[in-house]
């Protein structure tokens, strides 16, 4: 039985942390190394962790470095054959390592596995059906590179296909995958580091695929605050100019110009302008760096722009966010394009 490195990230989480380190220890795959990488928190975690979870290994950071490089961390660390990182709060079925890893061990074109998220059932659940509620299901990315969860809010569906997904919100993957694309990208503090991980596992010739098989439960709490829209936004260009092929950047760079000035125009009537101007500046003050990475990635990538584009949406999607401008003016003008412009990339 192969060891399975399981990295949970967590910043004064305390209450949420203990319930997914208990889920953990009743996982029934028994050969599991559990990790908890703390950014510098103030609410007692680390006492928590060392008090009441001795056998979890304790990565203490001074401060807070951000999911993706807290994750790296934790990688450095971890002795498995295979890899998930973890928010602290979600809570994990019975048998929901072990799912992934059969997903992993029975397919060598799958790069990494992604379990299907409920909503925590507290939080709620359809009337009619008195079934749970999706979180996620893979992630639907838009060809400017707005996410989505995949399936968000819809009633649970015990008979869920596998699916090719082009990205994952948490996912397993193996050491082979791990020391072929390496970790997160510590230049991405928050938002967009697990799109930007799972694109680079796809350029290497690896499929994303999520199975229902595998549950996890999630205290979810949709954040609308403005420094959200602004690490987002500056992380979705970033990724974008880093991975894209040239020829695919000038392809949608109309469709770009039109999702800029929608988001413009979103951040002025929701307090983020200010935001929105300084990401460019950093952005921009970034760019040596970027094309540094850039050119690494697009020297080693195996397949080109075309097989990653073909599970990308025409239409942008935004949990917790309908707008009818959205709807009915901007979704109608990106797919027109994305029809017009798929085929010559």
């Amino acid at each position: 039985m192969k060891k399975v490195s399981a990295i949970i990230v967590n910043w004064n989480g305390k209450n949420a942390l203990s319930g997914c380190l208990e889920s953990l220890f009743e996982q029934d795959y028994e050969n599991l190394e559990i990790l908890v990488v703390d950014n510098g928190s103030q609410d007692g975690s680390q006492a928590l962790v060392k008090k009441k979870f001795p056998a979890v290994e304790l990565v203490e950071n001074d401060e807070n470095i951000g999911f993706g490089s807290a994750v790296n961390r934790g990688l450095e660390k971890s002795k498995g054959d295979y890899f998930i990182f973890l928010n602290n709060d979600l809570v994990l079925k019975p048998n929901c390592i072990r799912e992934l890893t059969v997903l992993l061990e029975s397919d060598s074109s799958v790069g990494a596995a992604i379990p299907k998220i409920l909503y925590y059932p507290e939080q709620g659940r359809d009337a009619l059906s008195n079934t749970d509620i999706i979180n996620s299901y893979g992630v639907l990315i838009n060809y400017t590179g707005i996410a989505c969860p995949n399936l968000i809010d819809q009633p649970d569906q015990f008979d869920l296909p596998s699916i090719e997904s082009a990205c994952g919100g948490i996912f397993m993957f193996s050491r082979e995958v791990y020391e072929k694309v390496g970790g997160f990208d510590e230049d991405l503090f928050l938002y967009h580091e697990d799109h930007d991980l799972s694109w680079r596992i796809r350029m290497m010739g690896w499929k994303l695929i999520a199975t229902s098989n595998s549950v996890c439960c999630h205290h979810y709490n949709f954040n609308k605050g403005i420094l959200k829209f602004y690490r987002s936004e500056k992380n979705r260009l970033h990724i974008i100019f880093k991975n894209f092929e040239c020829k695919t950047l000038w392809l949608i760079s109309p469709a770009l110009l039109l999702v800029e000035i929608s988001q413009i125009v979103h951040s002025i009537f929701n307090g983020w302008f200010h935001l929105k101007i300084k990401s460019y500046f950093e952005i921009a003050a970034q760019f040596i760096q970027i094309s540094r990475k850039r050119r690494k990635i697009q020297s080693a990538r195996i397949v080109p722009d075309s097989y990653i584009i073909k599970l990308y949406k025409g239409t942008v999607e935004v949990s917790g966010l309908k707008n009818p401008l959205m709807d009915y003016l901007l979704n109608p003008i990106l797919k027109l394009y994305w029809v017009c412009i798929r085929n010559w990339i």
